[in-house]
């Protein structure tokens, strides 16, 4: 019998854990409907576009699940945000469509290939992928800049550190056996952490004159949703420090101006 998932494999196509995680597209839905508040990260996003955003920009979001960022951007920023979100889930956008009742405001799309035009959009947001996608993480950093105009931000975790971590899942069904005979687990996501010094290589790499700058993410209030949502990626929040299992985390947004 062949190996069942491998999503996070060397084979692009196999990277999307979300489709067999569908809890976590629901959780998002759930945001986007106003069934549940907005995430903390949103609204620390939504600050900072707030100090250069005017209401001619076009705005792209990369990574946008069920349209849960969409509820920030339009409260705290602009209730008519020329908005469009991208997400390589194709039940998130299902959702995402579902929750705003507007096809046109969502695509499914791939970060390694984004459907999208040459300094196609104003502003250019990814928040909360980059850390799941397989190593290396340029070709992501590539396209977010590639579709801009004039800003990117990224919101990610970093480490002191460069590491590539694998989280072995117990989904989808796998009899109570995570591995195979050979020790390879049958299905992981990623959960990498890269230094501040390696994002800087990758962005002046791909964009010698850009500036870059790197805001910490100090907005948790404590919180514990993993009974709010009930699913196997939720988290809490102590002295305000974000955990994830055993996984400190160290959320800081890259604001990349061209």
């Amino acid at each position: 019998m062949g190996k069942i998932a491998e999503p996070f494999s060397e084979k692009r196509e196999n990277y999307k854990p979300w489709d067999y995680l569908t809890e976590v597209g629901d959780y998002y839905f759930k945001i986007s409907t106003g069934q549940i508040p907005e995430m903390f990260s949103s609204v620390a996003l939504c600050h900072i576009l707030n100090t250069f955003y005017s209401k001619d920009m076009k705005l792209l979001d990369v990574g946008c699940g069920s349209g849960h960022y969409l509820k920030s951007f339009r409260k705290h920023i602009n209730p008519e945000i020329n908005y469009l979100g991208i997400d390589v889930t194709e039940r998130h956008i299902e959702l995402a469509r579902k929750a705003y009742g507007n096809d046109a405001l969502f695509k499914v799309g791939d970060i390694y290939d984004l459907p999208i035009e040459n300094n196609e959009y104003d502003i250019v947001t990814c928040n909360n992928a980059i850390l799941h996608l397989p190593p290396n993480p340029i070709q992501p950093f590539r396209e977010l800049i590639r579709v801009s105009k004039k800003y990117v931000i990224i919101r990610t975790v970093f480490g002191e550190r460069n590491y590539i971590i694998q989280e072995v899942r117990t989904e989808p069904e796998n009899n109570g056996n995570l591995f195979y005979e050979d020790g390879t687990p049958k299905f992981v996501n990623y959960f990498n952490m890269y230094t501040e010094d390696y994002f800087r290589t990758i962005i002046k790499n791909i964009s010698p004159d850009a500036k870059v700058d790197i805001i910490v993410d100090n907005s948790f209030k404590e919180f514990d949703n993993r009974n709010v949502t009930n699913n196997s990626t939720a988290t809490k929040v102590i002295n305000g420090i974000q955990l994830a299992g055993n996984l400190l985390l160290d959320w800081r947004f890259i604001i990349i101006k061209l």
